[in-house]
């Protein structure tokens, strides 16, 4: 939905070490482009990928033959168009690759490859020139079959709900505070019912549980009387993750210059397979 919001052309790539705790051979890659379309709205496309690294291959009795390589793959188009002076709501649709074996072991003789499609739906609300409300639905689609059709996995469903507000905005200086809600939605049945059955299915205390809470902060010292021309950040947030048993503060910076933007994250994760996670990202526009 935040398409809606662009006037220029954008690029951007990111790269974060995966669970660096586990595996050093675990990345995560994202490229997207983005053109606004004059009279229609802005449209996008994208490209994500899961690197598993390398795998060892056994056979039955767990002799060594040889290796191979696993990832997921995502392609997406999307688009986001204004519904009226305050609201903006956007649409992705993509294609999804899971490869995680090439050939099956024992008596699944198949490939471990599965596809799959799914849509994402966005909805962006400008309450006030400070405060703004986000919601979004995303992987809604079909469950992915490697090798029995009859013993599919689910697409990992979700909801989030957030909301930013934009405490100091003056020439030089910004202060914005954000806040969002994650919830999986995986269970049987269509997509619609899905989302009664994730609150209606177990007691309300187990559903707070599933949540994930994150909240952050970011300042933001302009380096130029343009605003957004040129400028640094520095960021700060905590993420709590009951279900997940992941509860760790964040960091980042981030500098713009011109047409070009670096950003960098950090996730602590102490006793986590997050500890000294890292994402770096490069934005342009022209």
């Amino acid at each position: 939905a935040a398409l809606a919001g662009q006037t220029q052309r954008k690029l951007n790539f990111t790269h974060t070490k995966w669970l660096p705790a586990l595996a050093d051979d675990l990345s995560y890659e994202f490229l997207g482009y983005a053109q606004p379309v004059e009279g229609w709205g802005n449209i996008g496309l994208n490209l994500s990928l899961l690197d598993l690294g390398e795998q060892v291959r056994t056979g039955e009795r767990g002799t060594v033959e040889g290796t191979f390589s696993s990832y997921d793959l995502a392609l997406s188009v999307a688009y986001g168009a204004a519904i009226s002076e305050k609201m903006s709501a956007g649409m992705g649709l993509k294609f999804i690759r899971s490869n995680l074996a090439d050939q099956g072991a024992g008596i699944e003789r198949g490939k471990g490859v599965g596809n799959s499609f799914a849509a994402d739906l966005g909805l962006l609300w400008k309450v006030t020139p400070t405060l703004n409300f986000g919601a979004a639905l995303r992987n809604l689609g079909p469950k992915i079959a490697y090798i029995d059709a009859r013993q599919a996995d689910p697409l990992p469903q979700h909801i989030v709900l957030g909301a930013s507000y934009k405490v100091l905005d003056s020439e030089y200086n910004e202060v914005l505070l954000s806040l969002d809600v994650y919830k999986p939605l995986i269970a049987e049945g269509s997509f619609a019912s899905n989302l009664v059955k994730a609150w209606a299915d177990e007691a309300l205390s187990y559903e707070f549980k599933e949540m994930d809470l994150h909240v952050g902060g970011e300042y933001k010292y302009s380096l130029s009387a343009r605003k957004n021309e040129a400028f640094i950040a520095l960021r700060a947030g905590y993420s709590l993750d009951h279900d997940g048993e992941i509860k760790t503060p964040t960091f980042g910076m981030g500098l713009k210059y011109n047409s070009f933007q670096v950003d960098m994250a950090y996730i602590t994760g102490e006793d986590t397979p997050f500890q000294d996670n890292t994402r770096f990202s490069l934005n342009m526009d022209f």
